[in-house]
């Protein structure tokens, strides 16, 4: 009977070096995953623990539900250190020298590596959607559970909502913004918001002033305002009419948007990439420019650690890969070395982004300048074999 080969496409030389990455790829993602959770959230709670303010089988219910986000950080750092040692060790026992010698480029040797790397990349944006934020989620309301914090009720006093609106009407490409509703609580509670006002203008000018006794924005859509006054406005910035109301409902779904967005408090951690374009868009609307920059930062992010996994196995692969038997490196000290490096490198691109100095696609520069270092390498190594 004739064999079945599964991975017909992968050949010997690759299946080889393939199965000397991924003993040192799992060790690594073990040893970074547990370094990371202990320092990452291991010392808080173990300081819950001492105080009895959490009992032992919840701070183990924590680390299981926080093990993925830390999983995720660690398959990047992971890769990185597997290829470093992976390749030098293969340097070392003269098996890239026999392979060259059979007519193999150093671009040929690095690709299992950099296949491995595209993988965890993907791996990581599947994780990052459905798996992590979920998890996150559900870690943050337990643990404000067990400490006695309901997340509705960390903002209930003067309470402001706002929509900026464009100005549709200006002609040859030009926009111009403007406040299009202003609405003030004084109070929330038990979902209802006291004392309320809200103000309606347009592009020109002040249009009307709501005052209410309380408003409730339940819906997907309308706020519904009970038991006060509608002003109308005039032309010249008078008072106009006074209408007395029991109960109006108005069309405000971005002011309802902001209102379900501040009560649900959802952490960057704990979005979907649908939910975080929503907020996105909630942002934009209200006009909260910091924190849209914020999180349109934290997205991009979600997508520059993901492909820093491909990079940093490139990086690696060419970094470890060497055809003189005598150059060694310490794996775990040049993975940390180039960590901080790419780290820092991070922080200063996102905080001068937010600051608007740079625009948003800077936010890829860390992973750009890793590929081209590792290219440059790479390139040079293997010409001195030309």
């Amino acid at each position: 009977m004739k064999k079945i080969n599964i991975f017909p496409q992968i050949s010997l030389l690759k299946r080889y070096l393939i199965s000397q990455l991924i003993t040192p790829l799992l060790f690594s993602i073990v040893i970074v995953t547990v370094v990371a959770e202990s320092i990452g959230i291991s010392f808080e709670q173990f300081r819950f623990l001492v105080e009895k303010r959490l009992s032992f089988d919840i701070l183990i219910y924590l680390h299981i539900l926080k093990l993925p986000e830390f999983i995720i950080y660690s398959l990047p750092i992971a890769i990185l250190m597997a290829t470093i040692f992976t390749y030098q060790k293969l340097s070392e026992n003269s098996e890239i020298i026999a392979l060259q010698n059979c007519g193999l480029s150093l671009y040929r040797l690095v690709y299992p590596g950099v296949i491995i790397g595209l993988l965890l990349t993907i791996l990581i944006l599947m994780l990052n959607e459905v798996v992590v934020p979920p998890a996150n989620y559900k870690a943050a309301i337990t643990l404000e559970k067990h400490l006695n914090i309901i997340r509705e009720n960390l903002r209930n006093h003067d309470i402001f909502y706002v929509e900026i609106s464009n100005d549709k009407t200006v002609n040859l490409g030009s926009k111009r913004k403007y406040l299009k509703y202003l609405f003030y609580a004084e109070e929330l509670t038990n979902i209802k918001m006291k004392s309320v006002v809200l103000l309606i203008r347009d592009t020109e000018r002040l249009k009307m002033i709501i005052n209410s006794q309380f408003a409730e924005c339940y819906s997907e859509e309308y706020c519904y305002f009970y038991d006060g006054t509608k002003t109308i406005i005039n032309a010249n910035g008078s008072y106009g009419k006074n209408l007395k109301f029991d109960k109006i409902s108005l069309y405000l779904p971005n002011i309802s948007s902001q209102f379900k967005a501040d009560r649900e408090k959802l952490d960057h951690r704990e979005m979907s990439l649908y939910q975080a374009y929503q907020q996105l868009s909630i942002l934009e609307t209200a006009g909260d420019r910091q924190n849209f920059l914020k999180l349109q930062v934290h997205i991009q992010k979600r997508f520059t650690s993901a492909i820093s996994s491909t990079v940093f196995a490139f990086l690696g692969s060419a970094i470890g890969i060497n055809t003189k038997t005598r150059v060694k490196y310490n794996s775990f000290g040049l993975t940390l070395g180039i960590i901080l490096i790419y780290n820092m490198f991070q922080l200063i691109t996102d905080i001068l982004v937010v600051s608007e100095n740079i625009s948003l696609a800077w936010v890829w520069l860390p992973n750009i300048v890793g590929t081209g270092i590792a290219g440059n390498l790479l390139n040079k190594k293997n010409s001195l074999l030309i």
